[in-house]
């Protein structure tokens, strides 16, 4: 897949198929001219989204849900290995969480923006703390079954395959426009800080009592997230994104399909071009590359992947809450491209780096520059597309990383078999090298 190119395109391409379209263009055009910036030209405060009800009870609830679901994941191995299932056990309770999740991230896009985001991710937590209620039950009582095991696994990839691109869409419709970026920023920061201290409470938990007590923890932070969800109020504020921006003042005669905008958008296309490269080769370098670095190195082991993930997630989480005043400069594009090159190049030299010290402040600096991309990238591309295809843009993009890793983890197979691991961190980083190659080339991209 390549970039096309773009002179024109964004408005020659729809008026070529005679389709009456909302100016995808000027969809882009609002993403670069959106600074950050309130009505009066002041620039907003960092914590200004909070002030809004809906907003802080969506942030709290969601941080709960992504806490348990942190807890969840260190104990799903030794419950399953507990019972005494083999690894197959294991994998196959992955794999159908994984299937699940690519099969529902359109669907649910398509739902949420029928319906609205707060019902589909009402529903999904429902059904998440349903599912998990009933395992953390079973295995109090004594073992569950493998199928009960893999059925639990599918109903919680399902969900969180519709309740992303949900998730993702309902932000820009509690806060003004300029208020995006902040609110991105406070979002993804209080997740990652989640990340960072939910799998020691889970370890904790597994290793003091059971692993039966870390899924009702889950189990629970779902109920309180759908009533966080069901406390609000859902109404739109003045000024958010749902209202048509100055620059697409023309209405759609007939409502754009989601197709019709990928075709129309240069922007969108490249984003979904660097999250596939992206998506193939980051996971398997991360989940399997590095921890058979680390195994095959005396000076790090088991404890040093252990470290350097924690690093990993220090530096996302520094990166994403430092990332709003980066939103508030005009040619964002180019701060994207330059965070892919120096990631690329870290990824592709973490091996040579030395012991674990050097090799931990390695990675922070890519979390970092990870934290600062997440950010970026989710404001991008909440901006991009029409109201009506908020959730489903947001799914495609879910979909394309949900598919990208089970490949990646593939690919990475394949390559150790036949090389040393920092093969694997060497073709990583031709891939980071590419795709920035790719936005370079993406006159959208480095006018964003």
């Amino acid at each position: 897949m390549s970039v096309e190119p773009e002179a024109g395109s964004a408005q020659a391409a729809p008026a070529d198929r005679g389709e009456p379209v909302r100016d995808s263009a000027g969809r882009d055009s609002a993403v670069r001219d959106s600074a950050g910036r309130d009505q009066a030209g002041q620039a907003v405060p960092p914590f200004a989204p909070l002030r809004r009800r809906d907003f802080r009870i969506l942030v709290g609830g969601q941080s709960l849900s992504t806490l348990g679901d942190m807890v969840y994941l260190v104990a799903l191995p030794f419950l399953i290995l507990g019972a005494g299932y083999a690894i197959s056990g294991l994998s196959l309770t992955l794999t159908g969480f994984g299937l699940a999740r690519i099969v529902t991230a359109l669907p649910g896009g398509m739902l949420a923006d029928r319906f609205g985001a707060r019902p589909v991710m009402l529903w999904a937590d429902v059904v998440r703390c349903a599912a998990l209620t009933a395992l953390t039950a079973t295995a109090a009582r004594g073992t569950p079954a493998l199928a009960q095991l893999v059925i639990t696994g599918v109903l919680l990839g399902a969900c969180e395959g519709a309740h992303l691109p949900a998730y993702r869409s309902i932000t820009p419709i509690l806060v003004p426009d300029a208020e995006l970026p902040a609110a991105n920023t406070i979002s993804i920061a209080t997740n990652l800080f989640a990340n960072v201290i939910g799998p020691p409470i889970g370890g904790a938990l597994v290793a003091v009592l059971a692993p039966w007590p870390a899924v009702g923890v889950d189990a629970a932070s779902f109920a309180v997230s759908a009533l966080a969800l069901m406390a609000m109020s859902h109404r739109p504020r003045p000024g958010a994104v749902t209202n048509p921006s100055p620059a697409t003042t023309e209405l759609p005669i007939r409502p754009l399909s989601l197709a019709a905008f990928v075709r129309s958008s240069p922007l969108y296309r490249t984003v979904l071009l660097m999250t596939a490269v992206l998506g193939a080769s980051v996971g398997g370098t991360l989940e399997v590359a590095l921890p058979v670095l680390t195994r095959t190195r005396p000076d790090l082991g088991p404890s040093g992947y252990g470290w350097l993930m924690a690093a990993l997630g220090a530096g996302m989480l520094t990166g994403g809450a430092s990332a709003g005043p980066l939103l508030s400069r005009h040619r964002q594009g180019l701060i994207v491209i330059t965070a892919l090159a120096v990631n690329g190049t870290l990824l592709a030299t973490l091996p040579h780096a030395g012991g674990l010290l050097p090799m931990a402040a390695t990675m922070t600096l890519i979390g970092a520059l990870d934290g600062v991309l997440a950010v970026l990238v989710m404001t991008a591309t909440q901006r991009m597309p029409p109201p009506h295809l908020l959730a489903r843009a947001q799914a495609l993009i879910s979909l394309v990383t949900f598919a990208m890793f089970p490949l990646s983890v593939s690919v990475a197979g394949l390559v150790l078999y036949h090389w040393p691991p920092a093969a694997m961190f060497h073709l990583t980083g031709l891939g980071f090298a590419a795709v920035a190659v790719c936005g370079l080339a993406s006159r959208s991209l480095r006018r964003l």
